[in-house]
């Protein structure tokens, strides 16, 4: 029987179910901008194996970074969160929106980089202010993409859109997630059976938002034939 604490290690699992299963479906959604969006969860399938791997290092690993994989997390943050800062300024139609959006990229690179060599430490800790400034701008992002959304299609026609689940995927995990941490730390006194828990299922959420997305694809290009 899994441990609640082991919980957490099989997320990398997920996303390769997703990985692959969006593989399978990537012909429906090639000429679309949606496309480059499987590389964030390839992203998260290098990055989840990568710190099983470095587990096996055993005592010798723990020695060195503890039971964290701290750099890996970090630099894992400042990608992905980039990352999706960036695919959703490139689907988004408004200009003024891109540009804001531009801003929030380099003021959190910038910011991410005086973190890194000035305030928290990135070997042996996480980089939690740079995981909240990021989180911040990306959920103003995402807002954009629905104000925009919103604008030009009925809630029946953009459920249909493979972008918007990916986006409510992301919206839901990060968005869940910042205010989980804080709770975390402040109230439940660092529960890791609680914390391997609840980050498991939001990342369930999460990678079943983007399976949905992927089937929407195949519901849309048989509607197209």
């Amino acid at each position: 029987m899994i441990a609640l604490e082991e919980l957490r290690s099989f997320t990398g699992y997920l996303a390769l179910a997703t990985l692959i299963f969006g593989i399978i479906s990537y012909k429906n959604y090639s000429s679309t901008n949606a496309k480059y969006f499987i590389y964030s969860i390839l992203i998260s399938v290098i990055t989840e194996f990568t710190s099983l791997y470095f587990k096996s290092f055993g005592t010798f690993y723990s020695n060195i970074f503890g039971q964290t994989n701290f750099p890996i997390a970090n630099i894992f943050i400042i990608v992905q969160i980039t990352f999706y800062l960036c695919w959703i300024r490139y689907i988004l139609n408004s200009k003024n929106r891109k540009r804001i959006i531009g801003l929030f990229i380099i003021a959190y690179l910038l910011f991410s980089a005086l973190n890194l060599i000035y305030g928290q430490v990135f070997m042996t800790g996480l980089q939690t202010y740079t995981y909240a400034i990021g989180v911040i701008f990306l959920l103003i992002t995402i807002s954009f993409y629905f104000v925009e959304s919103f604008n030009k299609e009925t809630i029946f026609n953009i459920m249909d859109s493979i972008k918007f689940w990916f986006i409510l995927g992301v919206l839901l995990f990060y968005g869940t997630f910042m205010p989980f941490m804080f709770a975390f730390n402040v109230f439940l006194e660092g529960d890791q059976r609680i914390f391997s828990l609840v980050t498991f299922a939001l990342n369930a959420i999460m990678y079943g938002c983007f399976v949905v997305g992927f089937y929407k694809s195949y519901k849309v290009r048989n509607q197209q034939l």
